[in-house]
């Protein structure tokens, strides 16, 4: 199974972080290694100084492996912040510097491997040897590290990745420290605004590459994880439709859900709330095989409240130039088009892809941008508190991992909804509301983590959010509805 995030405990994760920089160190001091991605549940790693060939994948196999055989100490003590950040820059690490500077602390924790200092801004296995056996693969223009040997690689998430990676470094900004410096450099207003002309180039692509179709696909369905921002990205590409002439008219897949009595069942006995035998797929492929044809059909609603369908009356009807866009977490799931011919249909996958790292030898999971986007959202809009948002979220992680990452690479087009900004709004909306999370809550340690990553990006004000942008689904002030 395919994610978007690397799904492995992260303390381990964080010392293969090390043992990969410690390894290359080994083998040529003057390399640099880039942990850019989550992929496949492994890294993927670039690599500065050094060819990244099958000799390297070798070598870096080889000595990875030594080095966990050797069970080797991982050797942590404290120092002062300012004679770590000193002692990084001297290596050459300024953003690691940089950020040990921005970090609210007094001291900060180095460890040392292999005779190679770093800081990993968190808990690390005590040695070496508690790691699984590692495998490297060649990768694109790197190399892939995980646990396990069976590495696959879905060409188109990579690809996406692979581009806002090179536009970032095109910026100058891979990196919070690098996008902290260019906020005070050249303000927050014109990164939004070169942020936002970048979706909005994207959204062009997407929709000249729906109507480029022949024969046209009339039939358009969006799918992603929650927080991902598939609401306002469904607005926004109706509007790119309608300037190329057609007119997109909207369903829910929500509407064609079993009556609650009829799904599935857990272990537990409990009901599969995201199964896709949910939905009545029967009735599902006759009403949009109706509509696609030019009759008029109706279309029933679900009742949330009593769990049930109703009919009221509602139809719909689709034109020439009628285009059906309909949005929904299985709307990459072979079921749904199993009735539909391949030219009737275009699937999209939103997600929030970010290329931003804390630093080299540090990524940000993508899943964690998208449950802070959810933090923020739920306290402004639906009075949840940040404890609950987070006691939700790994059962909301838990549905995309069945239902929608095995899926990805059935999309037509992947949209990636990262904004190269979106943190700076958003730290200091979430931190606001992590910081209410009781020392006695059992979410009390996720919350830390969370403050934890927050500390590193300098704050902006939401007022600054366009009303139309992708991020305003979540600070609150969207012209678009913010239900997702």
């Amino acid at each position: 199974m395919k994610r978007d995030d690397l799904c492995l405990d992260p303390v381990r994760e964080r010392t293969l972080c090390l043992v990969i920089a410690a390894a290359l160190h080994q083998l040529s001091p003057s390399a640099r290694v880039r942990i850019e991605h989550g992929f496949d549940e492994g890294l993927y790693c670039e690599f500065d100084g050094i060819s990244c060939d099958e000799r390297l994948c070798a070598q870096m196999e080889a000595r990875i492996r030594q080095i966990i055989a050797e069970d080797r100490p991982i050797v942590c003590r404290m120092m002062e912040k300012e004679a770590a950040a000193q002692r990084f820059e001297a290596e050459g690490m300024k953003d690691k510097a940089a950020n040990i500077r921005h970090a609210q602390a007094r001291h900060c924790a180095v460890v040392r491997l292999c005779g190679m200092d770093d800081h990993l801004y968190g808990e690390l296995l005590s040695r070496t040897g508690m790691l699984p056996e590692t495998y490297v693969c060649r990768c694109k223009h790197g190399l892939w590290f995980g646990f396990h040997p069976r590495f696959h690689l879905q060409e188109k998430l990579f690809s996406v990745c692979d581009d806002f990676e090179r536009w970032g470094r095109r910026l100058g900004i891979n990196n919070v420290p690098q996008l902290n410096v260019a906020m005070a450099d050249e303000g927050i207003d014109m990164i939004i605004t070169m942020s936002e002309a970048q979706i909005e180039r994207q959204l062009v692509e997407v929709a000249d590459a729906i109507v480029a179709a022949q024969p046209l696909r009339r039939f358009v369905l969006i799918s992603g994880p929650s927080s991902a921002g598939k609401t306002t990205f469904s607005r926004r590409l109706k509007i790119h439709l309608r300037i190329l002439g057609f007119h997109p008219q909207a369903l829910s897949m929500d509407d064609f859900f079993k009556d609650r009595s009829e799904y599935p069942r857990l272990a537990d006995g409990t009901p599969d709330l995201e199964s896709p035998k949910t939905l009545d797929l029967p009735l599902l492929s006759k009403t949009v095989k109706g509509l696609l044809a030019g009759a008029k059909m109706p279309i029933p609603s679900f009742d949330f409240i009593h769990g049930c369908r109703r009919w009221n009356g509602r139809t719909m009807c689709l034109r020439e130039h009628d285009i059906l866009i309909m949005e929904g977490i299985h709307g990459l799931n072979p079921l749904i088009v199993q009735d539909f011919a391949r030219e009737d249909f275009f699937r999209i996958y939103v997600n929030a892809l970010t290329h931003l790292n804390l630093d080299e030898h540090t990524r940000i999971p993508t899943g964690d941008y998208r449950l802070i986007r959810r933090i923020v959202r739920d306290s402004r809009m639906r009075g949840s508190s940040a404890a609950q948002t987070l006691q939700h979220f790994p059962y909301v992680r838990e549905g995309e991992e069945r239902h929608i990452y095995p899926f990805q690479e059935n999309a037509d087009i992947i949209f990636n909804t990262s904004l190269l900004y979106e943190m700076l709004i958003l730290a200091p909306l979430a931190r606001a509301e992590l910081e209410k999370v009781d020392a006695q809550d059992e979410m009390y340690g996720q919350a830390q983590r969370l403050l934890s990553l927050l500390q590193y990006f300098d704050a902006a004000h939401d007022a600054h959010v366009p009303v139309y942008s992708l991020l305003a689904e979540f600070t609150g002030n969207s012209v678009f509805t913010t239900q997702d």
